[in-house]
């Protein structure tokens, strides 16, 4: 049986989903000044290089030395290989700090003095998340029944901060409102397992499990998706949560 699971770090990156370009306006319009802003464990840089149409110079960065050797280069970015809560930029240096489905995985007793160092008076702090997704009645049902039971004993307990939207986070910033963005994509059925592999309670299976799993979930899709190369709409639940550093006095 051929393996579905084997993924690479630039297979994880080219397996999550974009974001909503309207999310990036957006924040570029809440930003006091576009000269600097802070990618805050960036991945492989999906999030460091849209941002790059609107801010000057863009510092990305990220523990994973793997996901920083695959970074998309650009030259306005800056990479380095960093934890979040501990870091060598100057203070006041950033006029926005971005951390894209990544919080809940954070020391946020460490973070929030660093974030709070680094942020210029009255920075925008801005950070989103998303999870699962939907598509249609009887695919969801798919998921829901085949998959889902058996990768719940192996999500961290991190993941239920996510689920949660961040709702149980106090945040050390006066906090703005937030438009809705949608998170809807285009994507054939290679592309949806694509996503799913990269989910963190799979990709915590035992690889023969995982390929079961997978190629059993599989063979129930295509009996609804024929086609498995035709594109659908795929819904992935998506937040935002953004605020402003508290003027010092």
């Amino acid at each position: 049986m051929e393996s579905l699971f084997n993924i690479s770090s630039s297979g994880y990156a080219k397996g999550r989903p974009t974001y909503p370009a309207e999310l990036y306006l957006w924040l570029a319009q809440q930003a006091k000044n576009r000269e600097r802003v802070w990618d805050c464990a960036c991945g492989t840089g999906q999030v460091s290089v849209d941002l790059t149409a609107y801010f000057t110079h863009v510092e990305a960065s990220d523990i994973s030395e793997e996901h920083i050797a695959e970074a998309t280069p650009h030259r306005k970015i800056h990479y380095q290989v960093s934890s979040s809560e501990t870091t060598s930029y100057p203070d006041n240096h950033f006029d926005v700090i971005c951390v894209g489905q990544a919080l809940h995985c954070f020391d946020l007793e460490r973070f929030w003095p660093e974030a709070i160092r680094l942020l210029k008076p009255e920075g925008l702090f801005v950070c989103w998340g998303y999870s699962g997704l939907k598509i249609s009645d009887e695919f969801d049902q798919i998921i829901a029944n085949s998959v889902l039971p058996s990768l719940l004993p192996h999500w961290p307990k991190q993941n239920k901060i996510i689920w949660n939207r961040y709702s149980k986070i106090d945040f050390p910033f006066e906090m703005i409102q937030v438009p809705d963005f949608e998170l809807s994509l285009k994507w054939n059925a290679y592309r949806v397992f694509d996503y799913m592999k990269t989910w963190t309670a799979w990709r915590a299976l035992p690889e023969q499990e995982a390929n079961i799993l997978l190629n059993a979930a599989w063979e129930k899709v295509v009996e609804i998706w024929p086609d498995p190369n035709q594109k659908r709409v795929i819904h992935i639940p998506f937040f935002a949560k953004a605020g402003r550093l508290k003027k010092r006095h």
